[in-house]
């Protein structure tokens, strides 16, 4: 099907070409053949031509829609065969329960009773029990066999999913390295957030915005540290003799209404006791 998306691209290509052609006059072609500046090369089938910018861009848009096209072929085929696997998978694991089922009756007779009564018929009993036995144990064996390669293939798909995102974080973040990403991890667990989580997490997008909230709070915690060391005080806004409060010592406009009624009956009480002149 591809072969035959492509193959279509390429005669619209060569149509498109032969319209060009067919309508340029002669004139406006010798003009065409002196002035190839903007023309560029363009590859079909393992052969470069030289090709005007419309050609190419319709040849280009063919080939997003090709690739495009068979990116799309190939996911189905991936989901058809996950889906397929684990249908197989339950189906199987309905086997090894009916088999359980199967087992447990047979164990559940009176086989002396069965012996002495029909000697033939419980020798074939014991014989499917035996084959059932085998059975059951072949096809655990292959499930867990599944079950097996089915984690290696998701842990090295998301083995590959964390590679390609510490790809893509590389030219993205400066000095990206294991050692920030680890220092990153232990930032997020103060929020939280877990390292089985932080794993799940392959979107560059998410990386570069947790990296720039821990770069702003560390680069804080610098200046802050700076001025702890330089002996600079707090910075605070200036009290405001008009509004209530402003220029009495120890009130704040900020405080909560029962602190700053408790400061300003404590301050009125010691202005009437101070004693007067």
């Amino acid at each position: 099907m591809t072969d035959e998306i492509l193959d279509e691209g390429v005669d619209e290509v060569v149509d498109l070409a032969e319209e060009v052609i067919e309508e340029t006059p002669e004139a406006e072609a010798a003009e065409v053949e002196d002035d190839r500046s903007d023309w560029s090369e363009i590859e079909v089938d393992g052969e470069v031509w030289l090709a005007p910018p419309a050609l190419k861009s319709a040849f280009l848009r063919q080939a997003d829609y090709t690739r495009k096209t068979q990116e799309l072929a190939e996911h189905r085929r991936r989901l058809e065969a996950e889906r397929a696997a684990s249908e197989a998978h339950v189906a199987g694991r309905a086997r090894l329960h009916l088999m359980d089922e199967q087992a447990q009756a047979l164990d559940g007779l009176d086989w002396p009773a069965l012996e002495a009564a029909d000697p033939e018929r419980a020798r074939a009993l014991r014989e499917r029990r035996r084959g059932l036995a085998e059975t059951r144990e072949r096809l655990a064996f292959d499930l867990a066999r599944q079950e097996h390669e089915t984690r290696l293939a998701e842990e090295a798909a998301e083995a590959e999913a964390v590679r390609a995102t510490g790809r893509a974080l590389a030219g993205q973040i400066e000095g990206w390295s294991p050692a920030l990403a680890a220092e990153l991890a232990e930032y997020a667990r103060g929020f939280g957030v877990e390292a089985e989580e932080l794993g799940q997490i392959n979107d560059p997008r998410l990386w570069r915005i947790l990296h720039r909230a821990h770069l702003g709070e560390t680069l804080a915690r610098r200046l802050a540290e700076a001025d702890r060391r330089a002996g600079r005080p707090k910075v605070r806004p200036a009290a405001d003799p008009g509004r209530p409060g402003g220029g009495v010592p120890g009130l704040d406009d900020r405080m909560e209404t029962v602190d700053w009624m408790r400061r300003r009956n404590a301050a009125t009480l010691r202005e009437h006791r101070r004693p007067r002149p």
